[in-house]
């Protein structure tokens, strides 16, 4: 390969060669995070001529039109190497290089790395920060994640928040602002500034992580919980089936009024008898009283039935479970943290800007219409008041709701 001279700012510069096994480079839009990524893969390449890595984008489109191109545009001697029906450059080394989007992350199992580049990994599903992380275990290989910060999803609670609080010493943040880039115009920022609100601003441009805007509900840090009551009045579940989708299960325990989602089930390419087994061990696990199925899904229900299973109905209709979710919200629901794909969809589930009055869009919602389901038809029964009618002896009582 030819030599060729890289310039690169001290934030990129210190990235390049951090030595620690997970790096985040977390910058605003056009701060030369993907420029990075690309000199960073060769000198993973130049580490190990003969092993395997990767480079990632959230898309297709993206993968295509933006992480592959700067990658050639930077090292085009690479070009004649990549056979794009396979999705690898194969290397006259011996290595490879494969090139893969994060739609299905299912597919990105199976690989053994040495090293892999997650470009705009803040658009990236949670799962493919678990595989990777496997991917690379063996070979105790690194990962760069370069992104802009979309929201606070996977990234910000699982990456920037343990790095930050000096939890994970396996992990290495590095923050710029887009006009750290020297070649980023300075006017265009000041007028960025002017035109935008301070949240989508300080996303956009400084790198900082902030909610995502039109969010359907408000999930505070004080909803979320280390530790939840260990007895309830009742346990209920609410399911939302799938396949290539994923399936959701959240478990439920109510006490006092007050909402606890303990714990959560989520998994792609399960079968209903598959969902159905895991039902049967929550319940075995947590004594679910109540099921509450989707109920646009009768033949799953009937099979719930003959697995001894006794689903109940609920109202599918959206907007008013939505509103039945948010009015518990309002300090009657908390989450365990341990229900991190929860915690990661009510991040992330939200309405389109330009239809704020309409549905939520329909993607990463699947643990909200679980809990929807749930909350919406669970009917609490009254309690008796059994000082006033049990006598001293406890002989005799008399069954009288309130």
């Amino acid at each position: 390969m030819n030599e060729k001279e890289i310039k690169l700012h001290p934030k990129q510069w210190e990235a390049l060669n951090c030595d620690n096994q997970f790096i985040a480079c977390i910058s605003g839009v056009q701060g030369g995070k993907s420029f990075l990524g690309s000199v960073w893969a060769q000198k993973k390449i130049n580490e190990f001529p003969d092993k395997s890595g990767a480079i990632i984008a959230p898309t297709y489109k993206i993968l295509i039109q933006s992480t592959l191109e700067k990658f050639f545009q930077i090292f085009p001697e690479y070009k004649k190497f990549y056979k794009q029906q396979q999705g690898i450059i194969e290397l006259p080394t011996g290595g490879k290089i494969f090139i893969r989007s994060a739609d299905d992350p299912l597919g990105l199992e199976g690989m053994t790395l040495n090293w892999a580049w997650l470009d705009e990994a803040g658009m990236m599903k949670r799962l493919v920060w678990q595989i990777i992380r496997s991917r690379v275990s063996v070979a105790k290989g690194q990962v760069l994640i370069t992104t802009t910060p979309y929201f606070e999803n996977w990234l910000y609670r699982e990456f920037f928040i343990p790095w930050k609080e000096n939890r994970d010493n396996k992990l290495s943040v590095f923050t710029w602002k887009s006009i750290d880039n020297p070649y980023f115009p300075k006017d265009f920022y000041e007028e960025e500034k002017a035109r935008l609100s301070p949240k989508e601003f300080a996303r956009r441009y400084e790198g900082e992580f902030v909610k995502m805007s039109g969010l359907v509900y408000e999930l505070e840090e004080h909803h979320i919980i280390k530790e939840a009551p260990q007895n309830y009045d009742i346990v209920i579940a609410g399911i939302d089936w799938g396949y290539n989708n994923p399936s959701a299960i959240a478990v439920i325990g109510v006490k006092d009024k007050v909402f606890y989602l303990i714990d959560e089930f989520y998994e792609s390419q399960k079968t209903t008898a598959d969902v159905i087994q895991k039902a049967k061990i929550f319940y075995q696990q947590y004594r679910v009283n109540e099921w509450y199925p989707d109920p646009a899904e009768p033949d799953r229900m009937e099979e719930m039935r003959r697995a001894g299973l006794y689903p109940k109905e609920t109202n599918k209709d959206i907007k008013f479970g939505i509103s039945k979710v948010q009015e518990v919200l309002r300090g009657r629901f908390y989450v365990l943290d341990k229900c991190v794909n929860a915690i990661e969809e009510f991040n992330t589930y939200h309405y389109d800007e330009e239809k704020m009055k309409e549905l939520p869009v329909k993607e990463n919602d699947h643990l909200m219409d679980a809990i929807r389901y749930a909350i919406v038809g669970y009917s609490p029964i009254r309690k008796p008041n059994y000082d006033i009618y049990f006598n001293r002896k406890n002989y005799g009582a008399v069954n009288s709701f309130e």
